[in-house]
């Protein structure tokens, strides 16, 4: 698992980042990537200290 960074853009043209936990999982030989928790765009939790949140 990880956290992945996403653009997104506000109605006044803004881009912003939101943050959601992301699982990677292979079947049948293709990758699939499914969202558990999203984040959101107030996620500040400095990058160093997201490994706790990446569990296996």
């Amino acid at each position: 698992m990880y956290i992945r960074a996403t653009k997104t853009h506000t109605k006044q043209g803004e881009t912003r980042h939101s943050y959601r936990l992301v699982r990677s999982d292979r079947i049948g030989g293709q990758v699939r990537q499914s969202t558990l928790l999203n984040l959101g765009v107030h996620f500040d939790t400095p990058r160093d200290q997201w490994a706790p949140w990446c569990f296996t």
